[in-house]
């Protein structure tokens, strides 16, 4: 029998994020088990899936970086086992959801995957500037860290301004006043901004649609002492 929980496609779609990329493997292992096991199938089949289940989620979250799932065998079972390991994966996962929910940064946005590919096209460019450059290879270097430290924030979940635009603003400095090969680094600098901003307005737009313009806070008023108090006022304290 064929029972492979996750095929090569399936890794191919994955999130770019680790933790992202960890819930979604998680998800398709799981659905895919519970959809091959059924009262018709053996139990030493049944048995090989959930084995092949905690094995593929606990070397992915190892392998990713994820903290606090380890296999599970030391019941009398594979049932059990599972029990067990489904339990951690859950709590895990939940946190990391609550991470990716728990609210909208102002200063930064998610990004479409068309905009995350035109940027894509304008780092290829950078790099290839960089690389035909006459630049000493240590500025050549410095320079292809910082594009890829910006490509590293640019496939988050969300893209933080501070951070991108912290680290843009450095690579322009780096090629200013550099040469014929870089004069196209602050055309592209300026693309990517451009992109960015413009995907910031579409989503600050749609959230003003869906939610209404932000409520305003009220103001409370002065709180008056109550006669009777060590606080209440006294004639000589009235300002008329």
């Amino acid at each position: 029998m064929d029972y492979d929980l996750i095929s090569d496609d399936d890794y191919d779609t994955l999130p770019f994020d680790p933790e992202k990329r960890f819930v979604a493997l998680e998800k398709i292992c799981r659905s895919n088990m519970m959809a091959m096991i059924s009262n018709n199938t053996p139990d030493v089949y049944d048995s090989e899936l959930r084995v092949q289940y905690m094995t593929i989620v606990a070397a992915s979250a190892e392998e990713l970086g994820i903290d606090g799932i380890n296999y599970v065998d030391h019941f009398d079972t594979v049932d059990k086992d599972l029990r067990e390991f489904t339990r951690l994966v859950t709590g895990v996962t939940a946190k990391i959801k609550l991470r990716s929910s728990s609210g909208r940064d102002p200063l930064s946005v998610k990004l479409a995957n068309r905009t995350k590919g035109l940027i894509e096209d304008q780092l290829t460019k950078l790099k290839t500037s960089v690389a035909e450059s006459t630049l000493s290879e240590d500025k050549k270097l410095r320079l292809l860290g910082r594009i890829e430290e910006f490509r590293s924030e640019l496939h988050k979940e969300r893209l933080r301004f501070g951070v991108s635009l912290a680290v843009l603003a450095s690579i322009g400095a780096m090629v200013g006043g550099g040469t014929a090969f870089l004069a196209d680094a602050p055309n592209a600098i300026s693309t990517i901004t451009h992109l960015i901003g413009v995907d910031k307005e579409s989503e600050d737009a749609e959230i003003l649609r869906l939610e209404g313009p932000p409520k305003p806070k009220l103001i409370a008023g002065p709180v008056l002492p109550v006669k009777g108090s060590r606080l209440a006022l006294t004639d000589d304290d009235l300002p008329f």
